[in-house]
Formats: C-alpha cells, sequence, structure tokens
C-alpha cells in the first residue's frame, strides 16, 4: 500500500497561487508518496506542470472530480462532456487514477425529490457515459461514498453500471453522517475499491438533533482502525497499488496542521496492521 496525502487535511489554509505545488511539497516534507487532489479545471495551475513534478518526486497523483451525478445539466450527455474535460486535465498530468463523488448537498439517501430508488437509477444512467469516457483515456475511477449514500447503495450503482473502468472508493469516516458503521462499510467496499482515505472523527451524541461529529487526528476519535486496517491487506483487490491517504478535518481556524500529522502518522507507522505493508 502506498501512504499518501488527501488535499482537505489543508482546506482553509491552502495557498492561492500554485495549491497543488504546495501539496506536493507537503508530501515530501512527511515521506508520503501519493497526493489526492483537484483536478485543476479553472486555468490556474497546469496539469502538465504538477503531474511532471509529481513525477519527479515519485509522488503518485490520484485526482479528485465531483459533479451532481442525480440530475445533471444537460443530462447524461451535459455529464459526459463535463467528464471528459476533467479527464483531459487528469491525462495532461498523467493522473490515471481519479475518485469521483456526487453533490450530497444536493441529492442524498434522505432526501426525497427524486426518492432513493429513482436517484440510484439516475446514478447508473448518468454514470455509464462517464466510466466509457474514462475507458477512453485509460483512467480508473473510483466512486466514493461521500456523506449522502451507503456502502451497499452505490455499491449496486457500480455494479449495475458494470464497467471495468468504474470502481469504488472509500474514506473510513464517510459512513457515519448516512448512520452506518463504517466498519461494515468496509467490508463491503474495500474488495472493490482503488483508493482508500483515512480520516478520524468524534461523534458526540446529545439529542436527536444534536449530534456533532469533530475530526480528529488519526486513531483518536470513533474510527475503530484496529477493525479496518488490517482489512487492507485481506480484501482490496490489489493492496500493494492501493493508495492510502491521510485525510484529516480540522476544526474551523484551527493551526494545529503539523501536530495532528504527526500524531497520525505516528499511528499508522506503528500500528502492527501496516507494519511492512507500505511504501
Amino acid at each position: 500500500m502506498i501512504l499518501g496525502l488527501s488535499s482537505p487535511t489543508y482546506s482553509g489554509v491552502l495557498p492561492d497561487a500554485d495549491p497543488l505545488m504546495w501539496l506536493l511539497d507537503r508530501c515530501v516534507e512527511y515521506d508520503l508518496k501519493a497526493l489526492e487532489a483537484s483536478l485543476p479545471l479553472d486555468g490556474d495551475q497546469d496539469a502538465a506542470t504538477v503531474g511532471q513534478r509529481a513525477a519527479d518526486l515519485g509522488i503518485t497523483w490520484i485526482g479528485y472530480w465531483s459533479a451532481d451525478f442525480a440530475t445533471p445539466e444537460g443530462g447524461a450527455d451535459g455529464l459526459r462532456q463535463r467528464a471528459e474535460h476533467a479527464f483531459d486535465a487528469a491525462m495532461d498530468g498523467e493522473v490515471t487514477k481519479a475518485v469521483i463523488f456526487g453533490s450530497g448537498s444536493l441529492h442524498n439517501r434522505f432526501s426525497k425529490d427524486p426518492p432513493l430508488t429513482e436517484q440510484k437509477q439516475r446514478l447508473v444512467e448518468n454514470l455509464a457515459g462517464v466510466a466509457q469516457a474514462a475507458a477512453e483515456r485509460d483512467l480508473q475511477l473510483g466512486l466514493l461514498p461521500h456523506l449522502d449514500y451507503r456502502a451497499q447503495e452505490l455499491l449496486d450503482v457500480v455494479q449495475d453500471v458494470d464497467h471495468p473502468a468504474l470502481k469504488m472508493a472509500f474514506d473510513t469516516a464517510n459512513l457515519f453522517p448516512v448512520c452506518e458503521e463504517p466498519t461494515a462499510a468496509a467490508d463491503l467496499v474495500l474488495p472493490h475499491a482503488v483508493a482508500v482515505a483515512l480520516k478520524d472523527v468524534q461523534i458526540y451524541p446529545y439529542r436527536s438533533n444534536d449530534v456533532t461529529i469533530w475530526g480528529t487526528p488519526l486513531g483518536q476519535g470513533s474510527v475503530d482502525f484496529d477493525a479496518i486496517l488490517p482489512m487492507l491487506s485481506e480484501k482490496l483487490p490489489e493492496p500493494e497499488k492501493t493508495t492510502l491517504c491521510i485525510k484529516l478535518r480540522l476544526p474551523p481556524d484551527s493551526g494545529e496542521h503539523a501536530a495532528w500529522m504527526q500524531q497520525s502518522l505516528a499511528f499508522l507507522r506503528t500500528h502492527p496492521a501496516l507494519t511492512g505493508n507500505y511504501d
């Protein structure tokens, strides 16, 4: 497995100029060999330049791409056009794998317009063209449960699309907001996963309308890493090629990024389930 960094770790503190280059520097600082970060689509950064820098450093760049997969503007054709634009940037940056996720604020398993069953069917119809666009560019996609659907629901979508370019991605803490235990979700998703993000949160239940979820350094929150980490080598289809990217979610205005990274790395690098199992 390839230990890396996920860009949301530095949300709110990324520099305006060349944020992808800055993130690559953080990978070097912490001796990480992968970076999950958005594909540059606004013209402010050159994908080819970033990709070359990543290659020179021996860092695998996994792209992020997000869109409304349920009710996309322009329908399936419009979505595919936007996917092609994003995936062309991936090609320019020599990105061979991308994590994709929907717009959970628009559509999720709890929203009712359209109902969940129809949402899933629309995802199947709309992602078929996206998968084909990725295949034409030798790009492997991982569909991420992103605080919107449960593991089985998106696994159903991937299996119904039934295209080798569309697999799954997994985030260890994304299932809590949809009332699912991450360990159970890992059991379903990991056999189909091409990328993994390691995130921890602490849940503070008080009343039914007052539940708080705050990020923590890895190993200090509510995620059962002692159960999930051994599953990585057991269940991932290609563990030696799979990236494990640290995704920390600090409180607003926090400046503890370095301390959280150091604590999280110490936790991972001394955990018996990962000893000798990552680069």
